[in-house]
């Protein structure tokens, strides 16, 4: 950072450059109200000479850096929604964050410094919109107002910028399909470094192409999606060198979990730290394992939506996670497990749904809802549960929270399930669904990640009477990082 003696800047400068001298406030909130308060203070313009206001800009980058880290830990922490002054604090350092990058921006085009001052600063400018792009992202919110237009423009100028891309594959990757602790591995894993990636004029006929128009404020678009708009000013890359590295971890962590059920070892986070020391710690091997897999499926081939949904407007009961739905279909009261939400939007694959009453009332606790997690929903009491997958979480106002959802089955049955050779998890509850045309032509359970573990299963169904069998699974059809779905048929040939 630019030393400035405080005698030579005015008194807003000196008050800023005093502040960020002083140690961190102990609550993070205080420590994000002091940057805003002393950013709105600094001069814009001429107001400052160029090299006073770098000194504050870096510095102030410096300690937002900090605040957001620190902001980051708790959004892991958090369930949704988010405590109103978590949901306030998120919102606000990403504001913070994208305000000084657009500052520096200005700065710099204005002082027209020499080349690798110029580099310096619209370099750092991208750090602080990846982040802001982060904190967003984890928080279930959309990115700050004008933040992809600066920084799609910024990355023009710049060859490679590690920051833009590792936001931009992010936004690839679908952020709110994500969980803030997946979202928070992601960023560390591409800040540890990424494979050449360039911005190129032509490049709609590249595999896995995405494409961005300079000066609109709009995130990477897929070519799966739509091709780019002619006479735009349109800059192409492509995701697949990153999918590659991807695949390469995939190998390496099937065999690390491979080895591990062989030898009856537990996967916990300490087992990832000693099978692959290039991956950051943060994800068990099972979760981390389904994420790797959905991302380069992704960065590859960006999901389509293949049904149009059509605008609702009515009650939908709703009872949260997949034990609930167990021991609702084992015949165990609905006090407290079944809340009221609102319909959306709809089509035959799904809905989109957002909660009216908080969340988790009656519980006793907070329900924890995340993408990936299953859910059942009915219109009124006489009706069966369906079924559904979390695919997608949106949180923009505090204590509210919108979910699009994929039905995978219109009903179900509580079961519990054991696979051969599974020690470590022993018996599991799990819902048997329904073959459903077409997107599935046999059964399925949908069991807690980690279950499937071998061809050969036991399942046990409780009712009127018990009814004992053995399966043979057919693939594994979804794996999040809370369920998995597999398709099974009855074996013939029990041993």
């Amino acid at each position: 950072m630019i030393q400035a003696p405080l005698s030579a800047v005015d008194d807003e400068a000196g008050d800023f450059l005093r502040w960020l001298e002083s140690e961190p406030a102990d609550e993070v909130v205080d420590d994000l109200e002091g940057l805003r308060t002393r950013l709105g203070e600094l001069p814009c313009g001429s107001g400052l000479a160029d090299e006073v206001l770098r000194c504050c800009l870096e510095g102030g980058a410096a300690r937002g850096l900090d605040i957001s880290s620190r902001i980051r830990a708790q959004l892991q922490e958090a369930s949704l929604p988010l405590p109103p002054v978590l949901h306030r604090a998120s919102i606000d350092i990403s504001a913070t964050l994208a305000e000084m990058a657009r500052r520096l921006e200005s700065l710099q085009s204005a002082a027209a410094p020499d080349l690798r001052a110029w580099k310096d600063g619209r370099r750092l400018g991208l750090v602080l919109c990846c982040e802001a792009f982060v904190v967003a992202a984890m928080s279930a919110a959309n990115a700050p107002p004008g933040l992809w237009a600066l920084a799609n423009r910024v990355a023009a100028e710049l060859e490679g910028d590690a920051s833009y891309f590792t936001m931009a594959a992010i936004a690839a990757a679908s952020p709110e399909s994500l969980t803030a602790r997946q979202l928070a591995w992601i960023a560390d894993f591409l800040g540890s470094g990424l494979p050449e990636l360039q911005l190129q004029a032509e490049g709609e006929s590249l595999v896995g192409a995405w494409w961005i128009v300079l000066g609109t404020d709009t995130a990477p678009v897929s070519v799966a999606r739509g091709l780019a708009p002619a006479g735009g000013d349109v800059r192409h890359f492509s995701l697949v060198p990153l999918a590659r590295v991807l695949g390469e971890h995939v190998e390496h962590l099937e065999t690390v979990i491979a080895a591990a059920e062989n030898t009856g070892d537990t996967l916990e986070v300490e087992l990832l730290d000693a099978g692959d020391e290039e991956l950051p710690p943060g994800l068990t091997p099972v979760e981390l394992l389904a994420l790797l897999r959905t991302l380069r499926e992704r960065w590859v081939s960006s999901p389509l939506r293949i049904q149009p949904r059509r605008p609702q407007h009515y009650a939908i009961q709703v009872c949260l996670g997949l034990r609930g739905l167990w021991e609702l279909g084992r015949g165990r009261s609905e006090g407290g497990r079944v809340l009221e939400w609102q319909v959306l939007n709809e089509s035959p694959g799904g809905y989109a749904i957002m909660s009216i009453t908080e969340t988790g009332a009656g519980t006793g606790r907070p329900a924890e809802i995340v993408a990936g997690i299953v859910l059942g929903v009915r219109r009124q009491a006489d009706e069966a549960w369906a079924v559904c997958v979390v695919r997608w979480v949106r949180s923009e106002a505090s204590g509210r929270i919108e979910l699009g959802l994929q039905m995978l089955a219109p009903s179900y049955h509580a079961v519990q399930v054991a696979f051969r050779g599974a020690t470590l998890r022993g018996v599991v509850p799990a819902l048997a669904l329904p073959a459903m045309e077409p997107m599935r032509r046999h059964p399925a359970f949908l069991a807690p990640a980690g279950t499937y573990a071998s061809r050969r299963f036991v399942f046990v169904r409780e009712g009127a009477r018990v009814y004992v069998a053995q399966g043979r699974a057919l693939g594994l059809d979804m794996q999040t990082a809370s369920v998995e779905l597999f398709r099974y048929e009855i074996d013939p040939y029990p041993i």
